[in-house]
């Protein structure tokens, strides 16, 4: 009886200490989400009061062939930060696992730019990448007479992967740092007596034994790609040619460039859903590609 009530008061408290969260997640979280649903249905351009349309924002934009452009920008930079992301930050991870004196000024600076403020960031980027700035000046120097990065097509999109990945890639760092120094040297050791060479003891040993991490990384990595807005807009408004606007470019183009906020919610939502059906996809494959030693 006695452990019954007690009980029965600790779920009341959990509940309670749970109550602020659970609140937030309402106001702040589902009922925008809901907001955005409705507003997808609907005719709005801020001037108008909204008219329902149904489904015509949703067949609109298969039709768009702007809205197909920045489907396949977002692809192509979601996968490029996300190779050269999770590849880097891998390689600067194993490469920082040594016992060196001065090693922790040099992991210092692989994550300084982690904590640099996006817009800062962006702007110094912008200035070095101007047409007769230090960048393009010294490939001019060495015979790339056309060089001019941003305002390539065929070089923006590239370029902002990589000033993207050069702002992120420390926390990746940071975290496979973590999961490698958390992997048992006996192992290692153990192999090595075997005869197994250092890539054969990183290739089975070592990637194994990080894969929860590796996973975590991934998933998060793909995520915010999906969700890089600042960069592309403060360096290139989604230009040139729309050859960066990805998709988060393109509704906040609709919803504060034209004012189609029916328009841009639409776009919204189908971003919403792409990032759920990745996460669930994702999550249902970690049993295949996730090695838990438990």
């Amino acid at each position: 009886m006695a452990s019954g009530v007690l009980a029965r008061r600790e779920a009341r408290e959990g509940m309670l200490l749970a109550l602020p969260y659970l609140l937030g997640m309402l106001v702040f979280v589902l009922l925008p989400l809901l907001g955005v649903l409705y507003m997808s249905l609907t005719g709005w351009s801020l001037l108008d009061a909204p008219t329902f349309k149904g489904f015509a924002n949703y067949a609109k934009l298969a039709r768009d062939l702007e809205f197909r452009g920045s489907l396949s920008v977002t692809v192509l930079f979601t996968a490029g930060i996300v190779a050269l992301n999770i590849t880097a930050a891998l390689l600067l991870a194993s490469l920082l696992n040594v016992r060196l004196a001065g090693i922790a000024a040099f992991r210092s600076m692989v994550f300084s730019p982690v904590v640099m403020p996006i817009v800062a960031w962006s702007l110094i980027w912008k200035f070095l990448l101007q047409p007769q700035g230090p960048i393009n000046t010294g490939l001019h120097g060495l015979g790339f007479r056309e060089a001019n990065l941003l305002l390539d097509p065929r070089t923006a999109l590239g370029t902002l992967i990589v000033i993207e990945v050069l702002k992120a890639v420390g926390l990746n760092t940071v975290i496979f740092l973590s999961a490698l120094q958390g992997v048992s040297p006996e192992q290692k050791e153990a192999a090595r007596l075997d005869g197994a060479s250092p890539w054969q003891i990183y290739r089975f040993i070592t990637l194994p034994l990080i894969s929860p991490t590796l996973f975590l990384v991934f998933l998060v990595t793909v995520i915010g790609a999906l969700k890089v807005f600042t960069p592309i807009w403060v360096l290139t408004g989604g230009g040139p040619a729309n050859a960066t606007t990805t998709l988060i470019v393109q509704m906040f183009k609709q919803g504060f460039t034209f004012f189609e906020f029916g328009y841009a919610s639409a776009i919204a939502t189908v971003l919403f859903l792409a990032v759920l059906l990745l996460t669930v996809l994702q999550w249902q494959l970690r049993q295949r590609l996730v090695f838990y030693e438990d």
